[in-house]
């Protein structure tokens, strides 16, 4: 389904003329239908993406804006060349593993998180080289024309029309509807 195709079914629904509404701007249901979109990617975790990293030297602290600008939360990360998962641990396991794990470097075995857009992986690489392959969850790509699809499932696109609807009808005053 198209975005034109989500504001019309909206718009049906909520006895206004797809030509003419009266009560929305064409910007206002793309911002609704736009809305719907990251709170579905959010809750659904719907949208999944991989992206890689050069492990440089020294490096133990990776924001999430340097790796993509849609990274919503980093869920895996690998060693490609040595076909290995890291281990995901808290910052307090690694305290009690080694109090002294922010100077250990070599090849990386865990990952931890610090904040919502910052993460570390320990033993840090000594020498440039490699990559790491980071799987995360992801905010969907804005739809910039009427044309194009929101990059859920077709079954989903059901979900963003009956947002745009209840949004519809909150913005009546219309609640036992």
């Amino acid at each position: 389904m198209t975005r034109s195709q989500i504001r019309d079914r909206i718009l049906s629904a909520l006895n206004e003329s797809t030509s003419a509404p009266v009560f929305w701007s064409t910007a206002q249901l793309d911002t609704v239908i736009a809305e719907a979109s990251e709170v579905l990617a959010e809750e659904a975790k719907a949208i999944r993406r991989s992206a890689l990293v050069s492990r440089q030297a020294g490096a133990i602290y990776y924001f999430t804006r340097g790796i993509a600008p849609d990274v919503m939360a980093i869920t895996r990360i690998w060693l490609p060349d040595q076909s290995k998962r890291l281990t995901a641990v808290t910052l307090a396991e690694l305290d009690a593993q080694n109090t002294t794990w922010a100077t250990v470097t070599g090849d990386p075995e865990y990952w931890f998180p610090i904040s919502w857009d910052c993460f570390g992986i320990y033993p840090h690489p000594a020498a440039s080289g490699g990559v790491l392959r980071m799987d995360y969850l992801a905010w969907p790509r804005t739809l910039l024309d009427d044309d194009d699809e929101p990059e859920f499932r077709e079954a989903d696109h059901d979900s963003l029309v009956m947002y745009g609807i209840y949004d519809g009808l909150l913005k009546r005053w219309d609640v036992p509807r």
